[in-house]
């Protein structure tokens, strides 16, 4: 069990909710975590690479997704959501764009995966990160 994991079933709202529920969080935010801090790191690879320009497309989706991802994990951390109502009108559409943002920087770092490891490595996350939004998201629409 992961740290993010234990700290959420530490917490006093965590009883209130499915053990695997909590499970389900716990991978998306470390999804997210993991997709937004490799986003950053290809985008300033991006910026390092002498076809900097080809790789404009790639470099602004790694940044939206980076930023749309980190605070994706900070509003998950959160476990002011206790019961399976609240916090839907927040979280499902943020979960939502986090999946929608993650799909749009895969799918431009995938164009441009076979020439640079860097791109291969943000569209993997991005793709860990598409799937940890969609598992969560099943288990709150």
């Amino acid at each position: 069990m992961s740290t993010i994991s234990r700290a959420l079933m530490a917490h006093p709202a965590a009883p209130e909710l499915a053990r695997e529920e909590r499970a389900a969080e716990a991978r998306c935010i470390e999804a997210c975590l993991e997709t937004a801090q490799v986003c950053r790191i290809g985008a300033d690879a991006c910026v390092e690479e002498e076809a900097v320009a080809e790789l404009r497309e790639c470099l602004r989706a790694e940044q939206d997704c980076g930023v749309v991802c980190a605070a994706t994990a900070q509003v998950l951390a959160r476990l002011g959501f206790p019961e399976p109502g609240d916090g839907r009108a927040v979280l499902v559409p943020l979960l939502q764009a986090c999946r929608a943002a993650a799909r749009v920087c895969r799918d431009a770092c995938r164009r441009h995966a076979e020439v640079y490891e860097h791109c291969a490595l943000v569209a993997e996350a991005c793709e860990r990160c598409v799937e940890a939004c969609e598992a969560l998201l099943a288990r709150r629409s």
